[in-house]
């Protein structure tokens, strides 16, 4: 081989030599890159997700969830004031199906109806109402009971089978993991469920809100529901007082080791949850019951749209009673077709009042000396001003009266001559000063201040029709803390339904009686009470009489306005009330009752008055109050 040869073979020996050189380092580069690239993604574009899982691996993070305050009232025991619970938490238990695991769906769904039966929303009363309701009431009652019975059991035969093949197809969904499949399951069933042995079936822990006295009323409870997934208490004392019975959530923080026990040097905290506070009501249960009763037995009776009752000690501004028709069990608040039926009539519900207002304009033109239960007027049936006529009731004309008489006989043009005693700009000031036009501060949610703007325009017309109560709006609660102030001496009070509040720690809020104003005089007042009980003896009234007392109040009949329109819905769409205290010579208690829409009556004295006397008679009986000395 010659020399030449020779270094042309060292020469493509390292060329191969660099050109390996070259390919290995730009491999290196290559690899060095993704490297790079992954540590990137890794560590910043995916930085937190892996950090979260290193956290759940060497971090321990809990979330304590306080127990939700109850609602208590005080009752006597043999002498003893003992708490009752009207709202507690009970622990109870959801079933759930991993449809995945379930080996017979069919047997398994079977199993599930024959424990549970109809779904919960089922409505059995309307149900039938439904089934039966071309059945003439003339037919043979056997025949109609066989045809009943025929229907029925046929109607169950379907439901059944439709409520089985339901489960059936929740159940047997492929791969699915997770179904609910009911709610609030006692002890009972659950270890009923746990027996059959069937796979795919699980249960969880719930704490649900237990309202364990039917027929108290749904309205000052509110409810405990779904806010999203949270739960928060909406509506009534649960939506109002939401923070104080919720209380404070609490957590646990801890650093694990790579076994996942707690390391002691760690970093490690803890805060304690607080539970909710609990309320304790002015409520007097059998009070409560009582009223509640009779507005849902007037408000049926007259197949009336819907009414509110309250029941007050004017002395104080203690809240009593307060219920609204329709009502809803705060138990089954998810049934509820209409959501307006969560609105609390007695403080969201702003109405024309009616005659029961003509009280008030009484009451003013009395405090400023201008009248005299006895001053006198004529009436002539109507009043002109510019440009309405403004007439009486039925067009009546009743000629010389009393102002007595103006509550006895209802009369609008008396309540507009003692109106115009005062001018309207001082009844404006004196309505503002019974509380009306703003709201009252009553613990419970979505109250409303109603409206008496019209009363600040420069018109007499607008306190014209104010003063025998058209033309303002105001709220049942409102209108019971004015006429309050009436049998208190003229001192407004502010209403409360919360006597007190136990924080978790012991420590007891009190609430006390809280004077607002003195409205009018006590010589005003013991005047207007005097000329309304004359009003209850004397009048057409009588339907709420109640033999051995003397007991103040006043009816009143409003047409309902257009809430789309200028006017009213009609001459036969009425809002019929009566509002009252007793006994004269110490009041006890104030009610008030309101029914709206009566399908027939259509008057306070036929609709409203005799629901005020029930209530107030049972009161008497109650507190033991021994009859007037006239």
């Amino acid at each position: 081989m010659s020399w030449r040869e020779n270094k042309l073979i060292r020469i493509k020996t390292r060329e191969g030599k660099q050109g390996r050189i070259k390919f290995l380092a730009v491999f290196f580069i290559i690899c060095l890159v993704v490297i790079i690239i992954r540590l990137f993604d890794l560590q910043v574009l995916k930085g937190g997700f892996y950090a979260a899982l290193a956290i759940g691996q060497h971090e321990l993070y809990q979330k304590l969830f306080p127990e939700r305050g109850s609602i208590y009232i005080v009752e006597n025991n043999n002498g003893q004031q003992i708490l009752f619970p009207l709202v507690t938490n009970k622990d109870l238990h959801m079933l759930y199906a991993v449809p995945a695991d379930v080996e017979k769906p069919r047997e398994t769904a079977e199993k599930l109806f024959e424990l549970f039966g109809w779904p919960e929303d089922i409505d059995m009363k309307k149900v039938e109402e439904e089934l039966f309701a071309d059945i003439s009431v003339n037919l043979d009652p056997i025949m109609a009971a066989e045809i009943k019975q025929t229907r029925l059991e046929k109607w169950q035969a379907e439901q059944q089978e439709q409520e089985i093949t339901r489960l059936e197809s929740i159940l047997a969904k492929a791969n699915d993991p997770y179904e609910p499949i009911r709610h609030k399951l006692t002890d009972e069933q659950m270890e009923t469920i746990k027996s059959w042995n069937m796979k795919g079936l699980a249960f969880k822990d719930e704490i649900w809100r237990f309202y364990p006295e039917r027929g108290m009323g749904g309205h000052i409870f509110g409810f405990w529901g779904f806010d999203g997934d949270s739960r928060v208490g909406k509506y009534g004392l649960e939506g109002y007082f939401d923070q104080e019975l919720t209380g404070e959530f609490g957590e646990i923080y801890s650093e694990r080791d790579a076994w996942g026990n707690i390391i002691a040097i760690g970093n490690n905290s803890l805060k304690e949850k607080v539970d909710g506070s609990d309320l304790v009501l002015t409520i007097d249960r059998a009070i409560q019951y009582q009223s509640c009763q009779a507005l849902q037995e007037y408000v049926d009776y007259f197949k009336a749209e819907s009414g509110s009752v309250i029941v007050t000690n004017p002395k104080t501004g203690e809240i009593l009673a307060l219920c609204g028709a329709p009502d809803y069990n705060p138990d089954e608040y998810n049934k509820v077709k209409d959501v307006s039926v969560y609105n609390n009539p007695a403080i969201f519900d702003a109405y024309e009042p009616g005659s029961i207002f003509k009280s008030i304009t009484m009451a003013m033109a009395l405090d400023t000396g201008k009248i005299q239960p006895d001053t006198a007027y004529v009436d002539t049936g109507s009043v002109y001003i510019k440009p309405y006529i403004i007439k009486n009731y039925n067009e009546k004309v009743y000629g010389r009266q009393t102002m007595t008489e103006v509550l006895e006989k209802s009369i609008n043009t008396g309540s507009i001559f003692a109106m115009r005693q005062i001018t309207p700009k001082i009844f404006a000031q004196y309505a503002k000063d019974f509380g009306f036009g703003r709201l009252t501060g009553l613990e419970l949610a979505q109250e409303v201040a109603g409206d008496i703007s019209n009363l600040d325009k420069n018109n007499e017309i607008y306190a014209a029709t104010a003063s025998f109560g058209q033309g303002l709006n105001v709220t049942p609660i409102q209108m019971i803390m004015a006429v309050g102030a009436l049998a208190n001496g003229g001192q407004l009070m502010k209403p409360y339904i919360v006597s007190q509040i136990i924080n978790s720690d012991g420590v007891i809020e009190t609430f006390k009686p809280q004077e607002l104003k003195q409205v009018i005089s006590a010589k005003a007042a013991a005047m207007i009470s005097g000329m309304l009980v004359s009003v209850v003896e004397n009048s057409y009234t009588k339907s709420a009489k109640i033999d051995g007392y003397r007991l103040a109040g006043k009816t009143g009949t409003a047409q309902i306005a257009d809430k789309n329109q200028k006017g009213y819905l009609g001459d036969s769409v009425v809002s019929t009330s009566f509002v009252g205290y007793g006994p004269f010579a110490d009041p006890r208690f104030a009610i008030i009752v309101n029914i709206n829409k009566p399908q027939w009556g259509k008057t306070g004295e036929a609709v409203a008055a005799p629901v005020f006397k029930k209530i107030a008679k049972f009161i008497l009986q109650y507190y033991n109050v021994p009859y007037d000395s006239k």
